[in-house]
């Protein structure tokens, strides 16, 4: 019991420490960024400059990558098509869910699945890696030595009827602690540092191994995770308080501004003395720093039919020119450029770079992220394939290595496809099966399919010619 609560308090620590690390860069991929500084005490029109000039690259710089990632099939050790392990991916949902999962190693640097042994079989879910915290062994830190997961349940909505005594009604905070044998729940009423945690039960899971699968991203020698986002979010907020400047420059010196000076606004009289406002018992009326309010003159009011006529002998009026937002927009691209480049997104995802590129030209382009993504289906693999031995181990199977194909989602012309395999299949006697799984779209199901239709076309030509010999006989 004192083990578990040990290990209870480091995993719930970990986790505590984690989450505003964890805040920061989901609130920066959803957008949700500092706004770019501002003194004290500004109009509101200037703060809604500040909240227009978030314009948000982080969330393309980490789906483009993900959006290449695409699960097709898995493979057996001797290569061939794992149909049962396909079947714990759909049962997962994995054919949706993937993009979370992907997502979160861009973003977090790190995803999760978990496998649970069902009366029904094994169910794979993703795990929302803001509340599962792996726990490295000292001596080996890509071994876990356990696992806490936590979760908060809301309170329920209490009506004014009346409650039975010991009705729970408050948010209630769960743990569980997860060794290779057992998990032990723990539950705490109060949410946050009040509270004790209570340990409510503890079953076996029936896997013989940690049911959870950490995948992580760009790891370190100490299995460390590296999120890619995190070297993004301040070219991100350079990005913004480049906007920011451009929307001032264009509200309030992008037009040709007129300034007048030696311009004396205060009203004197016929001895040049400063006139004072009054009030209605004639007495000059007080400002608020307890100095006469002195009265004001209209400047000249702009106008194509009217004449600027300014009083005071060194009265100068001259105009200011406009500010050249060309050298904002340079600014802000070349920012926007680095920023892309660094998250290894080609220059095809901004669209006015694509004047003129050459199909070779975007593939050297693309070959960037093409490396990036082949970095990302690696990890995904390797924690994929972990995940399938323990949906093994629920079901009471010998666990096997398996192998993840991925979808080729580089963009490619269907044209240039096409004619490489013609030429594969009728130059090369490259077999038919193989080559048409490079088309695009393609699945060992629909392979199947066309294999099928491909033998029933030759059959009936095959009949049809048979036929015409017989009647031409």
């Amino acid at each position: 019991m004192q083990d578990e609560l040990e290990r209870l308090h480091t995993g719930v620590a970990a986790l505590d420490a984690a989450d505003p690390v964890w805040r920061r860069r989901e609130d920066n991929y959803r957008g949700q960024q500092e706004l770019p500084y501002a003194p004290e005490g500004v109009s509101e029109e200037y703060l809604d400059l500040r909240r227009q000039s978030i314009a948000n690259w982080l969330s393309t710089a980490m789906n483009v990558p993900v959006q290449r990632m695409e699960m097709e099939s898995v493979t057996d050790e001797d290569g061939k098509v794992d149909r049962e392990a396909w079947r714990y991916m759909t049962s997962a949902q994995m054919h949706t869910r993937q993009r979370i999962l992907f997502s979160s190693m861009m973003v977090h640097g790190r995803a999760a699945l978990s496998v649970t042994k069902t009366p029904a079989g094994a169910r794979m879910a993703v795990e929302n890696v803001r509340r599962v915290h792996f726990e490295p062994s000292p001596e080996d830190p890509f071994t876990t030595s356990f696992v806490v997961k936590r979760w908060t349940e809301k309170k329920r909505q209490v009506s004014s009827l009346w409650t039975p005594p010991g009705s729970d009604i408050g948010d209630r905070e769960f743990a569980v602690v997860y060794d290779e044998s057992t998990c032990a729940r723990f539950q705490k009423m109060s949410v946050g540092t009040l509270g004790e945690w209570k340990k409510v039960s503890e079953t076996p899971h029936g896997l013989g191994a940690l049911p959870f699968v950490q995948i992580g991203s760009n790891v370190d020698a100490d299995n460390v995770p590296h999120a890619a986002i995190d070297d993004l979010i301040e070219m991100q907020n350079a990005c913004n308080t480049i906007r920011f400047n451009t929307l001032l420059a264009m509200q309030f010196s992008a037009f040709r501004q007129r300034v007048a000076t030696g311009y004396d606004p205060l009203l004197r009289d016929a001895s040049g003395d400063i006139v004072y406002m009054v009030g209605p018992d004639g007495e000059p009326l007080i400002g608020p720093d307890g100095q006469p309010v002195p009265v004001l003159r209209q400047g000249g009011k702009v106008g194509v039919d009217r004449m600027l006529v300014f009083p005071g002998s060194d009265t100068k009026v001259f105009d200011l020119d406009e500010s050249n937002l060309d050298r904002y927009i340079t600014v802000y691209v070349r920012f926007l450029t680095d920023l892309f480049t660094k998250g290894q997104v080609p220059p095809q995802y901004a669209l006015d770079k694509m004047a003129n590129l050459s199909g070779d030209a975007m593939a050297g382009a693309d070959a960037t992220l093409q490396a990036l993504v082949a970095d990302l289906q690696g990890e995904a693999a390797g924690g994929l394939d972990q995940a399938m031995q323990l949906m093994d181990r629920a079901l009471g199977r010998q666990p096997l290595n398996r192998e993840i194909s991925w979808a080729d989602r580089a963009p490619k012309s269907f044209g240039q496809i096409v004619d490489g395999v013609v030429k594969l299949v009728q130059g090369a006697g490259f077999p038919k099966r193989d080559a048409w799984d490079m088309l695009q779209g393609a699945t060992p199901n629909k392979v199947d399919s066309w294999m099928e239709h491909a033998a029933e076309e030759a059959s009936d030509t095959w009949q049809a010619q048979l036929d015409a010999a017989v009647l031409g006989g």
